[in-house]
């Protein structure tokens, strides 16, 4: 959306149209609607309309497929060295409902769900679902009123603007396994070198360099701490095409 026309739909939204809420939502999208219909549609649960063309259930639909494109799109161009395995773990976490429905908590959809009496939006798993549902049906909405372009970028500011903190989720240890594995290396030692922690959260450990193939220091990994950043970053430099320097 250019400029010119930004301006032009957000005025009609403030004086014409007269709905601030909705302003207030398409000012965090960063995108003003032709359309009013459709949004109100992109926001509206099929407790509150039942009828299929008026509430959001298509648009989600819609949106889910245009999130697994767009993000596909960018997970080639961020890893063009990666096999279909990582790529579709990546992809699987970032359009994941629970942190789709992050994103939509962040945005404030929670306010703008038009919701029948039967749907309590009180409850954090029902409204966890509709934060994710609406997320997508904005996303597919955004697309037929503007094109790919705006969706795109809704979905680069966030959804893949918060990347890394969702790819904590994935078993790196695993991958780096699997990593090794696939391109005849040796399978990297992991050693447990020291516990902490309830019986259940014992897991730190310690990688060292198991071939000639890595030159990085042995590592302590605890879970949620800098080894999944580590690892991760690993994963980085291999599929951005910057992969570990082999020994002289």
């Amino acid at each position: 959306m250019n400029p010119l026309t930004r301006l032009i739909r957000s005025f009609i939204w403030r004086y014409v149209h007269r709905d601030e809420p909705l302003f207030s939502l398409q000012t965090e999208l960063g995108y003003f609607f032709r359309d009013p219909a459709l949004l109100r549609t992109a926001l509206t649960h099929k407790s509150k309309e039942p009828r299929v063309s008026r509430n959001y259930e298509q648009l989600e639909f819609l949106g889910d497929a245009i999130l697994d494109e767009v993000i596909s799109e960018m997970l080639l161009r961020e890893f063009p060295r990666a096999r279909e395995g990582l790529l579709t773990q990546r992809r699987s976490t970032l359009v994941q409902k629970g942190y789709l429905a992050k994103l939509g908590e962040e945005l404030g959809l929670l306010n703008h769900i038009k919701a029948g009496p039967s749907l309590d939006l009180g409850k954090p798993k029902v409204s966890e679902k509709q934060l994710a549902n609406v997320f997508e049906s904005l996303i597919a909405a955004i697309k037929l009123d503007g094109g790919i372009k705006p969706c795109s970028r809704l979905i680069e500011r966030t959804v893949w603007r918060h990347r890394r903190e969702a790819w904590k989720t994935l078993n790196y240890k695993g991958l780096l396994i699997e990593h090794c594995q696939a391109n005849a290396l040796e399978t990297p030692r992991f050693i447990v070198t020291d516990t902490e922690g309830a019986e259940h959260e014992k897991s730190s450990f310690q990688w060292r360099r198991a071939h000639r193939g890595f030159r990085r220091p042995a590592h302590t990994l605890r879970p949620q701490q800098p080894s999944v950043v580590f690892l991760q970053e690993f994963f980085f430099d291999c599929y951005r095409g910057r992969g570990p320097a082999p020994q002289n």
